[in-house]
């Protein structure tokens, strides 16, 4: 249902007058405001229009639902560069990108919000998709292509699956975001690197200090 009418916007919005980069611009922007002021909760396609000085149908030309508007607005301008830096010393780059992750999502202006879209991708087709594609897709064929490396080099186990991997690099930090029990500011990188580390590389590795 979703896909019908998604391509049936898209096709009207084809045969009508060219979009205006101008009012796409300002729906973003008045997205991105109203989910800093009031939450993704509380977002509507009628507050978006209002605050944007659009009609309703003007947002539903590139967008089937408030919730990929809300994607489109939080990809655009709430997301902090957190990208793995590759400095060829995987124990102390996985330690700084746990770090990042963990600062990144305690951070009010961005951990609720990405946690909110997150739940709303569990119902909302438009969401799960574009968040997939946009952010989770590009992030783990990066962690992929990393983590492989990291098993040639002998500082990630051989046999171990790599999207298993990937999922317990972050899995503490997904559970403390979504549902606790404690918080995610109280979380220790450091700790958690050590643990994840443990976990992933080579059978009997020592910690340093062992």
């Amino acid at each position: 249902m979703w896909y019908a009418c998604a391509m049936t916007e898209s096709s009207a919005a084809s045969r009508g007058r060219p979009r205006s980069q101008q009012s796409r611009d300002a729906i973003l922007r008045a997205t991105a405001d109203l989910m800093r002021e009031q939450g993704y909760g509380s977002l509507s396609i009628e507050g978006i229009a209002a605050r944007a000085g659009v009609g309703k149908q003007t947002i539903y030309r590139w967008w089937p639902s408030r919730g990929a508007v809300a994607v489109d607005a939080f990809l655009s301008e709430f997301v902090p560069p957190a990208r793995w830096v590759d400095t060829g010393d995987f124990r102390a780059d996985l330690a700084a990108q746990i770090r990042r992750v963990v600062a990144t999502l305690a951070s009010p202006a961005f951990g609720p919000h990405w946690a909110a879209l997150t739940c709303a991708a569990l119902h909302d087709a438009a969401v799960h998709d574009a968040l997939r594609e946009r952010a989770l897709a590009p992030s783990r064929a990066a962690h992929r292509t990393l983590i492989t490396r990291a098993q040639a080099a002998g500082d990630v186990r051989a046999d171990i699956d790599i999207d298993i991997a990937i999922d317990i690099i972050y899995a503490v930090i997904w559970m403390r975001l979504l549902v606790g029990p404690m918080a995610l500011a109280e979380l220790d990188p450091d700790a958690l690197a050590e643990v994840v580390l443990r976990a992933i590389g080579p059978e009997h590795a020592a910690a340093p200090g062992d």
